[in-house]
């Protein structure tokens, strides 16, 4: 049965991330876009010619890496207005919970989730919806950020959030505690992944140039979050200006240009 606390949770997630697509593409668009490249070149020889689901698809950065590997993908996200998004230019998308997959057994050749395991309450149950709709030895590939791996923008600009009347949304911070360590730490994502039916399953750190290192890509960066831009989008645009230029103006100081993520890697039997 189902947690109605969890399905309280999707629901919020997906009001956020349905409000903030527009946003998403202004913004953190293009530091995911690097990573999905990242994440689909390192199984390019898996992925060429092949049916692949891009589970979260958000905006389409993994569509876009995967097509141009030569491999056909079918979008699924939980916001509808997220797979609207650039539609004209974009593979068929269906709206959908990664906790119950609306697609049959055995139904496609791979699973490429960039960072959007670590937005789903059940784990194992997403894994498992991911075996089952694997073909046999298909292949699941999934990003997600390492737990206190975070880059110094995340907390320069949160703080000067907060001076302007900023509070994370409740969703946010239940979604931090109860989810985002689970997907961050290797060895449970490696048991999590076995427990779910997989063969095979390992967990590398790969580092991806992002070029945060600059502080206007990293403030706009954290400012379109759906968790920010709400908040952001409802200042006043002079507001909205100053805490730019001051958020840009606190992030002194050499910044790291990399990101790591934790790429999971793993075979159905």
């Amino acid at each position: 049965m189902r947690d109605l606390a969890d399905d309280a949770l999707v629901a919020e997630i997906r009001a956020a991330y349905a409000g903030s697509a527009q946003g998403w593409a202004c913004g953190p668009e293009r530091l995911y876009q690097i990573m999905a490249d990242a994440l689909v070149a390192g199984a390019t020889g898996a992925l060429t010619g092949r049916r692949v689901l891009d589970l979260g698809a958000g905006t389409g950065v993994a569509s876009r890496a995967l097509q141009a590997v030569g491999a056909t993908p079918v979008g699924l996200d939980l916001a509808v207005e997220m797979l609207a998004h650039d539609r004209e230019q974009r593979p068929p998308g269906v709206a959908g919970d990664a906790q119950q997959l609306p697609f049959r057994d055995d139904g496609f050749d791979a699973v490429v989730a960039a960072f959007s395991l670590n937005h789903v309450p059940d784990l194992l149950g997403a894994l498992a919806e991911c075996r089952r709709v694997l073909r046999g030895h298909g292949l699941l590939l999934a990003s997600t950020f390492r737990t206190g791996d975070d880059h110094p923008a995340k907390a320069v600009v949160e703080g000067v959030l907060e001076r302007f009347g900023y509070r994370r949304p409740a969703w946010y911070g239940t979604f931090k505690a109860r989810v985002a360590g689970l997907t961050g730490d290797p060895d449970n994502l490696v048991c999590t992944a076995r427990d779910a039916g997989f063969a095979t399953a390992e967990v590398a750190a790969v580092p991806v140039e992002a070029g945060l290192d600059d502080p206007h890509r990293a403030v706009e960066w954290r400012l379109n979050m759906p968790h920010t831009l709400a908040f952001v989008a409802g200042l006043e645009r002079p507001m909205q200006d100053r805490l730019r230029r001051v958020a840009i103006r606190e992030l002194t100081g050499p910044l790291p240009s990399t990101v790591w993520m934790l790429v999971l890697r793993a075979t159905a039997p």
